[in-house]
């Protein structure tokens, strides 16, 4: 895992929740996935608070946010 900060975006798809890494936890997850977004284990039926509350917790030096819409 990285050791700075980066920022996690939150975003709601039409099936479920993923996630947009960038800075260094972009750098990591783009080293393991070849990619800065995936999915996370939350469908839709999941809030917003308690995705970002959880994700938050696994990533506790990085700033979460959540993108609203779809």
């Amino acid at each position: 895992m990285p050791q700075d900060a980066g920022l996690i975006t939150l975003i709601r798809t039409t099936t479920g929740w993923s996630a947009r890494f960038s800075g260094d936890a972009g750098q990591y997850i783009r080293s393991l996935f070849g990619t800065d977004i995936i999915p996370t284990a939350f469908t839709l039926k999941a809030e917003a608070s308690k995705v970002e509350r959880e994700i938050r917790a696994q990533w506790p030096k990085c700033i979460v946010t959540v993108q609203e819409g779809f």
